[in-house]
């Protein structure tokens, strides 16, 4: 999958770094428990449900973590509707 969301190229070493910093772990994919401090940091109220939504939604590949492209996918859902993430 290719992420194509018209990001400058300050905007994606920006979310790169963003990413790197949830990707506790270094594996270059968020896990949920990574995914649960990425979205208490951007305000989202979550429970457990919620986080196996949110990794269902954004997780294209179905490997049960969201890499960076999927990262991308979510920022855009974030930074365009300003509101919660999920349905």
């Amino acid at each position: 999958m290719t992420a194509n969301h018209n990001f400058s190229q300050a905007q994606l070493v920006a979310f790169k770094e963003s990413f790197d910093t949830f990707d506790k772990n270094g594996d270059g994919a968020i896990n949920a428990s990574e995914l649960k401090s990425l979205l208490r940091i951007v305000g989202e109220k979550f429970n457990t449900k919620h986080i196996s939504q949110t990794m269902q939604e954004f997780d294209a590949n179905k490997d049960n973590q969201i890499d960076f492209e999927e990262f991308l996918v979510l920022v855009n859902k974030i930074t365009k509707h300003k509101g919660p993430i999920s349905p």
